[in-house]
């Protein structure tokens, strides 16, 4: 969708649980115009029982990202539910997404790589202006992660946003982007990224705010079905 919000991002709102437990999920929504966009969500009947967001309506500024935090609760009961989560922008295309829940006896657990180690969880950025210049300090800044999943695996990296590029520089340092990926064959292996803000791409007085998406997902043609695993690193930019 070229204007309005883009669809949620998330590593998809399917949850395994037992009975009478929770989880939470994050969502990723971004603001894809160059205007201020005012959204709210509604669960419909099928999931509104057991499926609830840290807030329901926001507000996003010309080309910004927000996470929310969905979660899903299960009862006593057994089985597969399943609902639709919508989105209503004040601009665009209302967006909906499915959510699914299913509840077992005992604990269900999640059938896709094990998450990474992740050495930074987050990355603060502070400018600072020089002249009519903006200069973001510590730019670009790094992230690690260590592979714990025994399987191999292939990762992707996303920059959900166009002021902010990633590079691969574990080893030989490759060619930067939005959206960088690669392959772990073994645990205990190694991803070291640059993280670049687009300086230039800054207005004065703003705060920034966006998340890294790091994606994996077995190579095997076996596990090609599993559900892939998915983390966010939260960037902040903040400029006087």
């Amino acid at each position: 969708m070229s204007n309005g919000i883009l669809p949620p991002f998330s590593a998809g709102l399917s949850f395994a649980l037992f009975q009478n437990s929770s989880k939470t999920l994050p969502l990723a929504i971004v603001n894809s115009s160059g205007q201020v966009i005012n959204w709210n969500a509604v669960a419909d009947s099928g999931a509104a029982n057991w499926l609830s967001l840290d807030r329901n309506s926001g507000s996003l500024q010309a080309h910004e990202v927000q996470t929310i935090y969905a979660t899903a609760q299960s009862g006593q009961t057994i089985g597969d539910f399943s609902g639709t989560l919508t989105f209503t922008p004040s601009v665009g295309t209302v967006e909906a997404l499915t959510a699914v829940l299913h509840v077992s006896q005992g604990v269900f657990t999640d059938n896709g790589p094990k998450a990474p180690q992740v050495i930074r969880s987050f990355i603060d950025f502070v400018a600072q202006l020089v002249g009519s210049s903006v200069q973001v300090q510590s730019n670009p800044s790094s992230l690690q992660f260590v592979n714990t999943e025994s399987d191999k695996v292939q990762w992707t990296m996303t920059s959900m946003v166009s002021w902010l590029t990633l590079n691969d520089i574990t080893g030989i340092p490759q060619v930067g982007g939005q959206k960088i990926t690669g392959t772990w064959s073994n645990g205990g292996e190694q991803l070291k990224v640059n993280v670049t803000v687009a300086q230039n791409s800054l207005s004065r007085s703003r705060n920034y705010r966006t998340d890294i998406v790091l994606t994996l997902k077995f190579t095997d043609p076996a596990k090609a079905n599993l559900e892939p695993t998915s983390i966010l690193i939260p960037v902040t930019v903040t400029v006087p």
